[in-house]
């Protein structure tokens, strides 16, 4: 019997994605992350330029209202050559373009990844989730019908968790890549 349907380790962009598409389909998720606390939107952003496609993905997950409130329209930029600017700076797809039925988001839209993140984190509590910070995956082993990690909570407090599948979204240096011996090159 699995304590979770799926455990997912990281709650950057993906992990969130994945948590709110999971919970909205009834599947049981628990998402952890080893940070203590959500990114604070005074440190600065990892990132900040969403994509068209990822767009359309919040715009499934029922929140690009709350995207577009929160964010804006790429300003123009300016290329420089060292001391002397060359033009208009050409970033892809951040000039506006009109919508079509195949291409709904055609542009980038500015938001930072910390709001970005807040706002996921806001729908994933609405379909009953929530983010286990300061919940550290330690190792897991997998066998034929599931997973079983180790955590370690904030308080030193250890846990074993039982999943039939662990989704690795705890980034270039985490725990699952390394346990899956995958490299990031």
């Amino acid at each position: 019997m699995a304590d979770a349907d799926v455990l997912i380790a990281g709650a950057g962009p993906a992990g969130l994605v994945l948590a709110c598409d999971l919970a909205r389909r009834g599947v049981a998720v628990r998402i952890v992350e080893a940070n203590p606390a959500p990114p604070d939107h005074r440190s600065g952003s990892r990132g900040k330029g969403i994509q068209p496609r990822t767009l359309e993905v919040y715009d499934d997950l029922g929140i690009i209202d709350a995207v577009h409130e929160s964010g804006g329209a790429y300003f123009p930029a300016l290329a420089w050559d060292g001391p002397k600017p060359i033009g208009p700076a050409k970033f892809h797809r951040i000039e506006k373009r009109e919508p079509t039925p195949d291409v709904p988001y055609p542009s980038m839209w500015m938001l930072l990844q910390p709001r970005a993140l807040d706002i996921l984190r806001a729908r994933l509590q609405e379909l009953g989730g929530r983010v286990e910070f300061g919940t550290r995956l330690v190792s897991f082993t997998q066998d034929a019908d599931g997973v079983t990690a180790s955590l370690q909570h904030a308080d030193g407090r250890g846990e074993t968790l039982r999943a039939r599948y662990l989704a690795g979204c705890d980034g270039a240096r985490g725990v699952v890549r390394a346990g899956i011996g995958v490299e990031f090159a």
